[in-house]
């Protein structure tokens, strides 16, 4: 676990406006809801980049996606702009990698559960995205993976937690979250944020239901990588939103 939040500090790129790069398929795959669902529909697309919605109006993404109008379906939520806070930890100033704001009309859609506790490694976790999908098989420097697709969908992938208690830095914003490292078939639909994924949704499974546990932040390459490439040993990283649940439960719950 060491190993791994130390490659996530020395590795993180700059901020990810990160796409589900899955090893098991490409194309039209995993681009409907998977059963049991976590909140498929509660994905919204933030000027092209996911946008999650939480419940009671309130939506959250990367801080480096922004706030502004969100759409569910074919359906446009404007943004109010007076709503916008940017979160921070509890006793320091608002410097995080999350926004938070409220939308118009108010989607029909249920509220998320949000996950109370941080994440175990191994927790498998289930992430939401949109944006490039998987290529074509690529090597470098002896380590398999894929180039990033031409093409942009609302995806879904698995991967399990490989290192808890992590800084993600970021385009000079410090966010409490984990990582998830890209192995070859770990997971049943292996996946790797990738351009586009920015304020996707990471959900894990807690006493039999799913969890809202992180929003994707960036991704760790290593040394030279060639760009546009995912490859087995990369990171994706996302915030720990049970650092913020009471703040968000606060907002969520507000009358």
């Amino acid at each position: 676990m060491r190993r791994l939040a130390s490659l996530v500090l020395l590795l993180l790129t700059t901020p990810a406006t990160c796409a589900l790069v899955v090893d098991t398929d490409a194309g039209e795959a995993n681009t409907r809801a998977p059963a049991p669902d976590p909140g498929w529909a509660n994905l919204g697309r933030r000027g092209g980049y996911p946008a999650i919605y939480l419940g009671n109006g309130w939506v959250i993404t990367a801080h480096h996606v922004g706030a502004g109008d969100v759409v569910f379906g074919a359906v446009t939520h404007h943004a109010l702009p007076e709503s916008t806070l940017r979160l921070g930890r509890e006793g320091s100033p608002p410097d995080t990698d999350l926004v938070v704001f409220r939308i118009e009309p108010r989607p029909d859609l249920p509220t998320l559960p949000i996950r109370p506790t941080p994440p175990h490694v191994g927790d498998r976790a289930l992430l939401i995205a949109s944006g490039l999908d998987r290529g074509e098989p690529t090597t470098w420097n002896g380590r398999k993976g894929w180039t990033w697709g031409p093409q942009t969908a609302l995806r879904w992938g698995t991967n399990r937690v490989a290192a808890v208690g992590v800084d993600v830095r970021a385009g000079g914003s410090v966010t409490p979250g984990f990582a998830m490292s890209f192995d070859a078939r770990e997971t049943r639909f292996e996946a790797q944020a990738a351009m586009g994924d920015s304020g996707g949704a990471v959900f894990i499974p807690r006493e039999g239901r799913f969890e809202l546990a992180g929003v994707l932040l960036a991704i760790a390459s290593f040394p030279g990588q060639p760009p546009n490439t995912a490859l087995y040993g990369n990171l994706t990283t996302a915030a720990d939103l049970s650092v913020f649940r009471d703040s968000l439960a606060a907002l969520v719950q507000a009358r």
